[in-house]
């Protein structure tokens, strides 16, 4: 798939830095433009995925059609998207009304609309008769209300935008529903204490961009038990560092080369014969290769953290890598890196330029990082506005439209194949 993509994508010219949104503007060809789609994860009380949001690209800026949705489905399938987990689909009345929704599987699909679309007795009828068929039904945008009780009594989820509620309102909401038969979702969460405020007053799920952030604030410095995995980190970055400096590095940490052997034994390598060390390894599979499983293994060696951002950092650093390569780039392991350490702050639970004042990083990789600055960072730009699903500014021309998006969903693939793959404490923990 994404193979035929970049060949066509390196025959185009225009395409080098310093602007690639303007250069791959003059690359319109009038093809029809791929499906986009991205996904949030909403969180459970321990952080674990309970299930995805999805994000699609709309006809217009307000309304996402049935046929995007659907053609998203059968272009891009479900699977890649979520996994074995739920995708939450934001559909609108016309979409319920019309009778498309049969077109989603009920066993995979939540249907998410806004309060405001769910006011009249028709769809209050046609929600019923759907979660008599197994639909799932989540209202977003909720606020409790004297009006409330025929809008519960189809639900089974409510979601409520943290942003807009103090502490107190909150918990008034929380209680007010609690008699009811719904799941409360609190979304809008952007730091680590309003998720501990959410969870203290009894939400049962959480969504937002709270898991890519750091606890702390800047000055605070390397948490003392995050130093070691600094200094690896520092080693395995370093493009100087030979085949013996690495092995020496890797080796003498016994729990990163204990989860880095017996992660490239596992089936997600299929190697024709069992690697006995470090060393093997590197002659095996390469000083490249092996210096960026070990960086994921150090990360994913850090305790306290959700599984979730170990898949956030190993799909932003594999589709960084894809579009660097089809953009014939010759430095795609430091887009790479630079996807992989967008959020070594969350990881050491600390400023990103406290992070970086401790990490050896070339100075276009530490300025992409905290400026986004350079074609490194233009990459990385394009990158998180893609996660975000902030897809408007992603059309220039349907063939860059088909390089964002298909490494996008190889780079899903990657994350997630990884983390099913991994034996157990090998990887994603």
């Amino acid at each position: 798939m994404i193979e035929g993509t970049w060949s066509e994508a390196r025959r185009i010219e225009s395409w080098p830095p310093p602007s690639l949104a303007r250069a791959v503007e003059s690359a319109a060809t009038g093809e029809p433009s791929p499906s986009f789609a991205a996904r949030r994860p909403i969180y459970d009380r321990a952080l674990d995925v309970h299930a995805y949001e999805l994000l699609f690209r709309p006809a217009d800026a307000d309304v996402v059609s049935a046929g995007t949705v659907v053609t998203s489905f059968a272009d891009i399938g479900l699977d890649a998207l979520v996994g074995g987990r739920a995708g939450f689909v934001k559909v609108t009345r016309d979409f319920v009304m019309h009778g498309l929704v049969t077109t989603l599987p009920a066993e995979r699909v939540a249907l998410e609309l806004q309060r405001a679309d769910v006011v009249d007795a028709q769809v209050l009828a046609e929600l019923e008769r759907l979660g008599g068929l197994g639909y799932t039904i989540v209202l977003d945008g909720f606020v409790m209300r004297d009006d409330s009780l025929p809008l519960l009594e189809v639900a089974d989820y409510v979601k409520l935008d943290a942003r807009n509620l103090s502490r107190d309102e909150l918990a008034a909401q929380v209680a007010e529903l609690e008699p009811y038969d719904v799941e409360l979702i609190a979304a809008g969460i952007e730091d680590h204490p309003t998720f501990e405020l959410c969870k203290e007053v009894g939400f049962d799920y959480f969504q937002g961009d709270f898991f890519c952030r750091p606890r702390t604030v800047a000055g605070h410095g390397i948490p003392a038990n995050r130093l070691t995995q600094m200094r690896m980190m520092a080693v395995l970055q370093d493009p100087a560092r030979e085949l013996d400096d690495l092995d020496r590095a890797i080796s003498g940490d016994l729990g990163l080369s204990d989860r880095l052997l017996r992660w490239i034994n596992s089936a997600y390598f299929l190697l024709p014969r069992k690697v006995g060390s470090v060393r093997e390894a590197l002659m095996l599979l390469g000083v490249r290769n092996v210096r960026s499983w070990a960086l994921l293994m150090t990360l994913a060696g850090i305790e306290d953290q959700p599984a979730e951002l170990i898949r956030t950092a190993m799909t932003r650093a594999k589709m960084c890598e894809l579009v660097a390569q089809a953009l014939d780039r010759p430095d795609a392991d430091a887009h790479f890196t630079v996807g992989l350490f967008s959020v070594v702050d969350a990881f050491m639970d600390t400023s990103m330029r406290d992070v970086l004042s401790e990490l050896p990083l070339p100075a276009e990789v530490s300025d992409a990082l905290l400026a986004g600055s350079g074609h490194l960072g233009e990459v990385l730009d394009w990158v998180l506005a893609y996660e975000r699903g902030d897809f408007g500014c992603l059309t220039p021309s349907p063939r860059a439209d088909a390089v964002l998006r298909d490494a996008y969903v190889v780079a899903l693939r990657f994350a997630d194949e990884a983390e099913t793959a991994a034996p157990e404490h090998a990887a994603v923990t």
